[in-house]
């Protein structure tokens, strides 16, 4: 059984700004209506997390990363596709549910007094709206922000079933690293306090987070990600930095505090991830990145390789103000991300820069068959440069080696991250499937759409009963 989309939820799209509003509606669907053919091979289900309530009822929050998250998935089966959406039933979406806005966010802080806000900073549980992305520990499935806990849910049901344990540090990213010897996580918690630090650390399915290197930082950066190869951690050090004790005084939501200070450039710092022992620290022209791609090393070289904005300008277009007024052109004073390569040369200490392309890309996604070692092709999103708005409407599929580009679009649609499935036994790195979940503002609803890897030929596509809004982040789990 399923329940109609509410009025609320039923949006006629005129641009992608309706994929900045509210989805009242849960349902569970057995089959959608599928146009073209799905692989044979292709089983599973895709998983999608991201914002989706948005008011209290009277008030909105601010930002796009205060939203409540919901799940997605879309499960493929015998040529056909069934869908489900669930809101985690977290305290802060309980809490918006009856109206108020009770919890601190990324970019939303309810009104409290000096006190209160000096009790949230020594006390780090702020928020359980873990709206950005989904990761696996063992048999437990788990939405992630950039809280010190995670949430864990049935990726059947959708169905909200608990906490992880708290990470060792104020916050900590969304993009922790399987370890691929113990598939342990690894990840980086940044800890406010007398003394800042970042602290790097292991979570097993079965025991608590355990600290394996720390390093001590005056003024923490903003820190979304990082990346790992097969021997190193690299830690990307961007000038979006934030002075701690300041944080209760001011009176500003989490984000607020931090500041764009690019006179002091970027710093990488490397650790061997076996031993900890601090390898070197480079020093970089000023950048600004949410998303790593990946990383490998080859003796005393590390190469990675992030997706560059330039500078932090990104976080104030994601204001849901500007989002949703549909304003032509509202990106035109940032750069387009592009995709950068950073060579490391640990033995000599020096360091090689350079942009991989001239095509945009973001929410970058590889053959995760090639995870730690050296890819070709990197699949993403991009804005074409003659688009009316500040948003996504292409996929891109870039030849990471010569930096050509091959591109999906349609007129009206706005896709989200692609995630690469390997087809069994492909004996290429681009044979397998990409999926995306894609809004078409002119029918005001979403689609499953399913392209053929290698040629980025669309096979497939199936309509959900409403818009979905915007997502984050997701994962494909195939069918054991």
């Amino acid at each position: 059984m399923s329940s109609a989309p509410t009025a609320e939820s039923q949006i006629s799209g005129v641009g992608p700004e309706s994929g900045y509003r509210s989805l009242e509606s849960e349902v569970v669907l057995d089959r959608l209506a599928v146009e073209g053919a799905l692989p044979a091979w292709l089983q599973g289900s895709l998983l999608r997390n991201g914002p989706a309530l948005f008011e209290d009822g009277q008030r909105s929050v601010r930002h796009w990363f205060d939203g409540q998250a919901m799940l997605h998935r879309f499960t493929v089966s015998g040529g056909g596709v069934s869908y489900a959406n669930r809101f985690l039933r977290t305290k802060a979406y309980r809490a918006m549910r009856d109206g108020k806005l009770a919890y601190s966010e990324f970019a939303t802080d309810p009104c409290r007094s000096i006190f209160k806000r000096a009790m949230t900073f020594f006390d780090p549980g702020v928020t359980d709206n873990t709206l950005v992305n989904l990761t696996k520990l063992g048999r437990r499935h788990y939405a992630m922000t950039e809280a010190p806990i995670s949430v864990e849910f049935d990726p059947e049901t959708l169905e909200t079933l608990g906490y992880s344990p708290k990470v060792p540090g104020t916050f900590a990213t969304a993009h922790p690293h399987h370890e691929p010897e113990s598939d342990a996580l690894i990840n980086v918690a940044t800890r406010f306090g007398p003394r800042n630090a970042y602290r790097f650390f292991r979570q097993s399915a079965d025991s608590k987070p355990r600290v394996l290197f720390s390093e001590g930082v005056g003024k923490p950066a903003y820190v979304h990600s990082f990346a790992m190869s097969e021997r190193y951690i690299a830690h990307t050090e961007f000038p979006f930095v934030v002075n701690p004790i300041e944080i209760p005084l001011k009176g500003k939501p989490f984000i607020e505090n931090f500041r764009w200070e690019p006179e002091r450039g970027t710093r990488i710092l490397v650790w061997d991830r076996r031993s900890g022992k601090k390898v070197a620290t480079f020093e970089t022209d000023a950048g600004f990145a949410f998303h790593h791609v990946g990383a490998w090393d080859d003796g005393d070289q590390l190469t990675i390789e992030y997706v560059d904005h330039g500078t932090s300008a990104v976080i104030d277009a994601l204001y849901l103000d500007r989002l949703r007024s549909g304003v032509a052109g509202a990106g035109a004073d940032r750069a387009q991300p592009r995709l950068r390569r950073v060579e490391l040369d640990l033995r000599r200490r020096t360091l090689r820069s350079r942009f991989q392309s001239d095509q945009g890309i973001e929410l970058p996604r590889i053959n995760e068959d090639l995870y730690l070692a050296r890819y070709r092709y990197v699949y993403g999103i991009a804005t074409s440069p003659e688009s009316s708005y500040d948003a996504a409407d292409r996929l891109v599929k870039l030849d990471n080696e010569v930096g050509d580009a091959v591109l999906w679009s349609e007129p009206g649609c706005y896709p989200g991250e692609p995630i690469f499935v390997p087809e069994p036994g492909g004996d290429r790195e681009d044979s397998g499937a990409v999926m995306s979940v894609v809004l078409d503002s002119r029918r005001g609803q979403s689609f499953l759409l399913v392209l053929d890897a290698t040629s980025f030929d669309e096979l497939a596509r199936a309509y959900a009963p409403h818009a979905i809004p915007h997502g984050i982040h997701g994962a494909f789990y195939e069918t054991s």
